[in-house]
């Protein structure tokens, strides 16, 4: 995926993240399993995605959702992500699913007082937001790449803010 013209040039690590993602929500869309693992692949070598993610999905869910994102909404993206998801083996997590979610509507996970939480590898993390992302995407008949270049503009605008 090709950033737009009036852009500055994206650095590397952003266009490798961008590239990574788009190809990954391409193959969920596709059906494309083969495809969904090169792009997760691909994602592992970069932490940052998670944060790109996030802002996307964020995003797509205050698209979808214009009038506020209740309980019953985030259950059902998850239980509709999940069995999407299954309908073509693409593997899921409901757990990693649970945490995108949360995660980018700012909701902290808790753990129990009877130890730490459990963590969630960073390859299901992200497998489960490329899925949320197309689920959201698809459901709201729009296309991903601008919530993909938002996202990316965004972190670099916030990266190059100088804090007082």
């Amino acid at each position: 995926m090709a950033n737009n013209q009036s852009q500055a040039p994206w650095p590397l690590k952003a266009r490798a993240i961008s590239e990574s993602t788009d190809h990954g929500i391409r193959a969920v869309r596709a059906h494309d399993l083969a495809g969904f693992a090169e792009a997760l692949e691909q994602l592992a070598i970069h932490p940052e995605a998670r944060e790109v993610h996030a802002h996307m999905v964020r995003e797509l869910i205050e698209t979808r959702y214009q009038d506020g994102v209740t309980g019953d909404d985030v259950a059902d993206v998850l239980s509709r992500t999940v069995g999407d998801s299954g309908a073509w083996h693409a593997p899921v997590d409901p757990s990693a699913v649970v945490v995108v979610l949360t995660g980018s509507l700012g909701v902290a996970e808790r753990s129990d007082d009877d130890g730490p939480p459990a963590t969630i590898p960073p390859a299901e993390l992200n497998g489960a937001a490329i899925l949320v992302i197309a689920h959201l995407a698809a459901d709201a008949a729009i296309d991903h790449q601008q919530y993909l270049v938002r996202a990316i503009e965004e972190i670099r605008r916030a990266q190059t803010v100088e804090m007082p």
